[in-house]
């Protein structure tokens, strides 16, 4: 039974991985202005006009020369692993932050009840002849 659970929670943290990383695209073909075809995965379909579009103005449609037809393509990232941006500084703030970091590490109080001392501590004897265990021998 421990086993079995074991697997599911290793396959759903694999697919949790997998769908977090995973970016697709969307593609969508524009005619006049409105939504033709929209694809996910592949192209969009092409409404067969970009040679000859149509311009509508009064509910009367108009034939010109110039293509009023495009693509649009959205990118969807879906990545949780990006990279952090990285705190820039200049010299002499790096200097301040690492000065104030080091007098801080070193002149920090220190809080005595934190503080475990162990006096009655003894460690474990030694049974092992670690050099003949290791064959480790000093020439």
């Amino acid at each position: 039974m421990k086993k079995i659970i074991s697997n599911i929670a290793a396959l759903f943290l694999v697919v949790l991985v997998l769908f977090s990383s995973v970016s697709f695209t969307v593609e969508k073909h524009l005619c006049g202005g409105q939504v033709f075809s929209e694809s996910v995965f592949g192209k969009a379909k092409d409404c067969g006009m970009d040679e000859k579009c149509c311009k509508e103005e009064n509910n009367n449609l108009y034939f010109s020369k110039k293509s009023c037809c495009s693509d649009e393509i959205q990118l969807i990232n879906g990545s949780v692993f990006e990279k952090v941006t990285v705190l820039k500084l200049a010299n002499n703030q790096q200097n301040l932050f690492a000065f104030t970091l080091l007098n801080y590490s070193i002149f920090s109080p220190i809080n005595k009840s934190r503080i475990i001392q162990i006096n009655n501590y003894f460690p474990p004897p030694n049974t092992h002849n670690f050099n003949i265990l290791y064959e480790i021998f000093r020439i």
